[in-house]
């Protein structure tokens, strides 16, 4: 997810954002920020960036997900409430970055809201607003989803999959933002595969981390020259409080890491001594019945999902987009992950090969290619 490598990022400044030119009457004086969710993972890296900026920051949700961020002023309500909505009319921001919507008549309510008192709206999208994505190599061809801004969660076409209707829904969320905003006060963010410290939900990374710590041989997928491109959650934070209008694939740098990279970070930052086994032939583990991005994180068979980290950054690269060294990114994942151990978790989003079937591929792998 993302073009060309770059030097570790430096600290943006909130004076060089183009928003603050926007004529609503604005003093000089610190920029005032408003987070729509704010208390998970990307939400979280935002306002921490924003606080270390020198920003005022407000942050908006129901109070569930996790606390108030340090540094931020919390208004409590459910963004689907009109009453708790209108709280946000009283007060002007600069800047509105929406990291928690999902459902275009959602963010509907909140654009329209703000449009006429907020300098510029941010809206956190997601790559799955491609629907070729990862299926086919070049998945901007076909363009984005039709995805209806007016629509509520049953108004999904019918015979989509989980992942089409995610993005079909989130096209319909960017749609909204910019219907109320204008292009030239909005900023669409698509984004790839996030990690970083915080990621207590999705826990790709987290996984890979725990598995190389634990030791022992380590059965990775696909050859160790396969590229991996992963975003830090801190830096897509960074690039949001940009408020760069346009639409921008949002991912990490294109052919800058690859899986052996990944391994040697995560055995590096651990101190672990664990070996890796590539299984090359991935159509042997899908064969086998491995489920590709759950059992193994961060991977799908090139012949499934050709794209998968394939995005084109280079736009975003350009307005301002930086990504700190891939090393750097795992060593804090460990350093945060260590210091909150998060229980293992039950049920269909667990991720990872179990122990037991990991020996047991392992095994059979050896078997075949002796």
């Amino acid at each position: 997810c993302g073009l060309f490598a770059v030097c570790r990022t430096r600290p943006f400044a909130l004076r060089e954002r183009p928003y603050r030119s926007v004529p609503l009457g604005w003093s000089t004086g610190p920029v005032n920020i408003l987070v729509l969710g704010g208390t998970v993972f990307l939400g979280r890296a935002v306002v921490a960036e924003a606080v270390a900026d020198g920003a005022a920051v407000t942050v908006f949700n129901r109070g569930r997900s996790g606390p108030t961020p340090p540094g931020a002023k919390h208004i409590a309500g459910d963004r689907t409430d009109p009453v708790a909505l209108a709280q946000l009319g009283e007060e002007r921001y600069d800047l509105v970055i929406d990291t928690s919507g999902y459902v275009p008549a959602d963010v509907r309510r909140s654009a329209d809201l703000l449009a006429d008192s907020c300098g510029h709206y941010v809206f956190i999208s997601s790559i799955n607003a491609y629907p070729a994505w990862p299926r086919e190599p070049d998945y901007q061809a076909s363009g984005v989803h039709d995805g209806d801004p007016d629509a509520g969660r049953e108004d999904v076409p019918d015979g989509f999959s989980p992942a089409q209707s995610y993005g079909w829904l989130k096209v319909g969320c960017e749609r909204a933002v910019v219907r109320a905003f204008g292009e030239g006060r909005s900023s669409i963010l698509r984004a790839g595969s996030i990690v970083g410290p915080e990621d207590r939900e999705v826990r790709r990374l987290p996984w890979w981390l725990e598995r190389v710590a634990r030791g022992g041989e380590v059965l990775v997928p696909g050859p160790p020259s396969a590229t991996v491109s992963l975003i830090d959650v801190r830096d897509l934070a960074r690039f949001a409080l940009l408020g760069v209008a346009g639409e921008f694939d949002t991912s990490g740098p294109h052919e800058r890491d690859t899986r052996a990279d990944l391994m040697a970070a995560c055995a590096a930052a651990t101190g672990s001594e664990a070996t890796f086994t590539y299984v090359e032939d991935e159509d042997w583990l899908i064969e086998q019945g491995v489920e590709y991005w759950t059992e193994l994180p961060l991977w799908i068979p090139t012949s499934i999902g050709p794209s998968v980290f394939s995005h084109n950054s280079e736009p975003a690269q350009a307005a301002g987009l930086r990504w700190r060294p891939l090393a750097e990114t795992v060593r804090d994942t460990w350093t945060w992950l260590s210091r909150s151990p998060q229980p293992a978790r039950e049920g269909e989003d667990d991720v990872g090969l179990a122990p037991a079937r990991e020996a047991e591929l392992l095994a059979a792998w050896r078997r075949r290619s002796s």
